[in-house]
């Protein structure tokens, strides 16, 4: 009898692999056909995270995490209001005018650069709106405005599920942990209730310090184009930090707008407005990066980078706001149950 048992014993093993690698692929499957739930998931666990550490430290002031929560949102709308209501007439003004005179700029500087008028064409208002294709463009417009609702009205929810989420999550963040740890073996609990905090620290601070590193750089290249006395310098340096969130190719498409404008002024201009930005990327890499989320999220660049990749190539742009949090999540756990365990044993071995 235990001869036959043991004898089924491999082809058992066998079916049990073939099963886990089923549930493995059906979850896998799953996770892609609700990838946008899932990146409203994630998103939420990381501003959640983010906003934790003001969460606690009012509470140890008496002060109730849903009243801290909202104090967050409505500080950050009036910050922006405020921002918004003292540069917006300003901004207004000056992305107007670029809009009317950045064909014209175009346009002389394939005057001045013939090869150029190969990648940009001969004529430089091809980069305005023409009103006669935008009357063709209407009816195709027309006839798909019902997906195109469809989708607005998806984003909407989305953004109003993440809030609602966040908002949920910093509120109810302990009565959801004791309750997810019930799920752990006891012996195991103390374990993994300690990587709690130092995991949501990593995730959060992925937000925090991106939005400092954008501020800087908008700060430094908007100063720095105002001192060179570069137009529409306001614009450009808010565009710059709005692009800086999506890394290195933002950097790049500022950095060419800036060119054309500059160079409309003079050579020379442009050549101090590349010394400027190889500048910024310079102190960015060496010292705001490093300092302001390399310490947060404790990534190598090159890591972010290949994580941004990454997200952008499975999920698009959503994939690529959330990469780098969830690069950051993975590599401490996988050192705190992988690398820790092998150092421990090296290290008890006595090597």
């Amino acid at each position: 009898m235990k001869a036959h048992l043991h004898r089924r014993r491999p082809g058992l093993r066998a079916a049990l692999g073939v099963l886990y690698l089923f549930l493995g692929a059906l979850i896998c499957w799953l996770i892609y056909e609700l990838r946008m739930i899932v990146i409203c998931l994630l998103m939420a666990i990381t501003l959640a995270s983010a906003i934790a550490p003001a969460a606690e430290w009012g509470e140890e002031r008496k002060i109730p995490r849903v009243v801290t929560v909202i104090g967050v949102f409505i500080g950050t709308i009036l910050v922006y209001s405020v921002v918004a209501y003292l540069l917006f007439p300003i901004m207004k003004e000056q992305a107007i005018s670029l809009y009317e005179h950045l064909p014209k700029y175009v346009q002389s500087l394939t005057d001045k650069f013939p090869p150029l008028a190969e990648y940009v064409g001969s004529n430089g208002d091809v980069m305005k709106i023409d009103p006669e294709r935008l009357r063709e463009f209407a009816p195709n417009v027309a006839r798909h405005t019902l997906s195109l609702t469809a989708g607005l009205m998806g984003a909407c929810a989305n953004a109003l599920l993440v809030l609602f989420l966040t908002s949920y999550f910093v509120v109810e963040a302990k009565d959801i942990w004791q309750k997810l740890l019930l799920w752990v073996p006891p012996d195991k609990r103390e374990r993994a209730g300690s990587l709690i905090k130092p995991l949501g620290g990593r995730m959060g601070g992925y937000v925090r310090g991106q939005i400092l590193v954008s501020i800087a750089v908008a700060c430094i290249l908007g100063s720095g184009l105002w001192l060179l006395k570069v137009e529409y310098s306001l614009v450009l340096g808010a565009l710059a930090g709005l692009f800086n969130l999506v890394p290195f190719v933002g950097s790049a498409i500022s950095m060419i707008l800036s060119l054309v404008i500059a160079s409309n002024q003079s050579i020379e201009l442009a050549i101090f407005v590349f010394l400027l930005f190889g500048l910024e990327q310079w102190l960015e890499s060496n010292f705001i990066v490093p300092q302001l989320l390399g310490r947060q999220v404790e990534l190598h660049p090159l890591l972010v980078l290949f994580a941004i990749l990454i997200g952008a190539t499975i999920m698009g742009l959503p994939g690529a706001l959330i990469a780098v949090p969830v690069a950051s999540a993975a590599q401490f756990l996988a050192q705190e149950f992988y690398l820790k365990p092998i150092n421990a044993d090296d290290t008890a071995g006595g090597e």
